[in-house]
């Protein structure tokens, strides 16, 4: 600005073409003329804004450069190289001026030149690469060969906790800092080779700070060349101390690991999330069957080869579980060894990212538990066996409760019967009905005694072919009394070459069970009538049972119309044990039952049995 001429003739043509944001205005700061570089600068468009007051025009500027304006037109000059304002909406504004007054020859003040830059953005950028340099500890240098100068930035002298005017006065002083011997030996080869032949370095070695305190740095390095002459050297330095003494810590307790995995037959792995390298010891190899100098493809696809194809997608789902919630953990799965032997093993799992880098990495031990998994499955398996054999004994309980209870419940009414009947031909038909019961007694028993002989909960040995009909009438006559009593039905129309494969005591139980419950929780409106047919369906022979007596509410106890202590009634003498009994045997004779009921019309159940 001080090249312009005291007094200076408008020429808007010369002026509109600078190329800087120049603008003139008048004494009351109205804008007589602009460059277009003003404009652009000043996000103003294209519109005119000769005759305008500068504050109309320029409207979100601080309010304190209207105090420097004033301030200049009082015949002084004003200039800044960057000046940050607070502006009412919280944002930063950073301006760059120069200011000079338009004066008359005779020194009459007639306005003023101002060339005025946003430098905001360059400043956040400035702003946002120290932040950067401070956060990650990275500085700048550069060597200018032709005249053997050298400049630091702020950082690298703090990194070298060097003065922060220090500057080294010889090329070698550059040098100097890195540890004598390995290190600074590379790291000055490393620059030799960038000067001669123009290759770049990147390396970590250590180095001696200005307090003779070691400590690892990052230096890279470039050359510039002019002609093929080399005239620069440059490049960045970084402190990477916490970084490295951790990696190199990791680094000697793998080591250690491996070692002691080696001896305790513990495998170990490794794997790179960003290229798939698989890495593996030799007792990992020896743990999933694989030769370690004689496969074909990547060892990770091998490894997914060797799992057992059953486990294949739950390891998948599990590590990929511990990936996302990046939490160690421990997966189990089976390998298939070439001989088709079958090893149990378990794995651990950890995610872990490099120091200094983005690269990820899942780590881990394995190891054979076969021998414990082998003993935790016959350990199930006993329990299963305890389990199936208390079960065996409750059934078998609920058996004898409820079906002697029937039996002793028809012989004390027959003998009561007995004792108190007259007529002799009366008494011909109850001790002939008492001769009927006692024999279906003795039946019973003998079947609960077949039960009770077996210790093995499968029952398969103990099924045998048993005529339909014939079951049903003696079950019939067992509670000839209870018909009696209820003044009941029976419409049977079962064919008698029909027969079922079933265990003899669960019959007789479960037709037990259905004709009581009919009988017991029958209409008081209506004589109990039982139908039940047979008929072959589909490989199985499906008989129907099927009252006419109160129902169930299947909308309000379906769910547990089979369950335990489960009653659908008010009767007193309901256990709720009955339909659970005989659902537990059928299904343990390997048939189904199902039930249709409407509350007030009655109640069907049906029952199929394999052929």
């Amino acid at each position: 600005m001080d090249t312009f001429l005291p007094e200076i003739k408008i020429d808007n043509d010369f002026i509109h073409n600078i190329p800087i944001p120049v603008a003139i205005v008048d004494k009351n700061l109205i804008f007589i003329s602009h460059s277009h570089h003003w404009s652009v600068e000043h996000n103003l468009g294209k519109e005119s804004i000769t005759g305008a007051y500068f504050f109309d025009i320029i409207k979100s500027f601080p309010t304190e450069l209207k105090t420097i304006l004033e301030h200049c037109l009082l015949g002084n000059s004003s200039a800044n190289e960057g000046k940050k304002f607070d502006l009412k909406n919280g944002e930063n504004l950073w301006l760059k001026w120069k200011i000079n007054p338009w004066l008359k020859v005779d020194g009459r003040l007639e306005g003023l030149i101002i060339v005025l830059e946003n430098i905001t953005d360059k400043k956040e950028i400035n702003e946002l690469v120290k932040d950067a340099q401070e956060v990650s500890r990275t500085g700048g240098w550069e060597v200018n060969l032709l005249n053997k100068t050298s400049r630091w930035t702020k950082m690298v002298n703090i990194i070298h906790e060097m003065p922060l005017d220090y500057v080294p006065r010889t090329f070698d002083e550059n040098f100097a800092h890195f540890k004598e011997g390995e290190h600074r030996n590379k790291v000055l080869h490393a620059a030799k080779k960038a000067i001669n032949a123009g290759i770049p370095w990147d390396e970590e070695v250590l180095m001696l700070t200005g307090t003779r305190k070691e400590i690892w740095v990052r230096t890279k390095g470039r050359v510039e060349h002019n002609n093929g002459k080399c005239i620069r050297l440059y490049g960045t330095c970084q402190d990477i101390d916490q970084q490295k003494r951790a990696e190199l810590q990791y680094r000697d307790s793998v080591r250690l690991l491996t070692k002691a995995v080696t001896a305790s037959q513990v495998g170990t792995w490794e794997y790179n999330l960003e290229n798939g390298r698989t890495m593996w010891d030799d007792v990992n190899f020896d743990l999933h069957g694989i030769k370690k100098n004689n496969y074909e493809g990547s060892l990770y696809t091998n490894w997914k080869n060797s799992i057992h194809p059953d486990d294949v997608d739950r390891v998948k789902n599990e590590a990929s579980l511990r990936y996302k919630t990046n939490e160690k953990g421990i997966v189990e799965y089976r390998v298939v060894l070439p001989d088709g032997t079958i090893r149990f093993l378990k794995s651990t799992v950890t995610f872990i990212s490099e120091a200094n880098s983005s690269i990820q990495k899942a780590i881990g031990i394995s190891q054979d538990v076969t021998p414990e998994k082998l003993a935790e499955i016959k350990l199930k398996e006993f329990a299963k066996i305890t389990m199936e054999q208390n079960n065996s004994l409750t059934n078998f309980a609920h058996m004898v409760s409820h079906d002697l209870r029937a039996h002793s419940t028809n012989l004390s009414v027959l003998t009561a019967l007995l004792q108190d009947e007259k007529d002799e031909n009366e008494k011909k038909q109850i001790l002939e009905m008492l001769k009927k019961a006692t024999n279906s007694l003795n039946s019973t028993v003998c079947n609960l005694n077949d039960v009770v002989l077996s210790t093995d909960t499968n029952i398969t040995d103990k099924i045998v072919d048993v005529k339909l009909l014939e079951a049903i009438h003696n079950v019939q006559n067992n509670i000839s009394t209870l018909f009696k009593e209820k003044k009941g039905f029976c419409d049977i129309d079962v064919n008698e070459k029909h027969s079922v494969k079933v265990v003899p005591a669960y019959l007789d139980s479960i037709l037990l069970n259905l004709f009581t419950n009919s009988l017991k929780y029958c209409s008081s409106l209506r004589t109990p009538i039982i139908k039940i047919s047979s008929k072959y369906k589909d490989n199985f022979l499906e008989f129907s049972f099927c009252d006419n007596g109160r129902g169930i509410d299947l909308q309000k106890f379906g769910a547990n119309i089979f369950g335990m202590n489960k009653t659908f009634h008010r009767n007193k003498d309901a256990r709720g044990v009955g339909l659970y009994i005989i659902k537990n045997q059928i299904e343990a004779m390997g048939g189904t039952i199902n039930v249709s009921s409407e509350v007030d019309e009655g109640t069907t159940f049906i029952i199929r049995f394999k052929i």
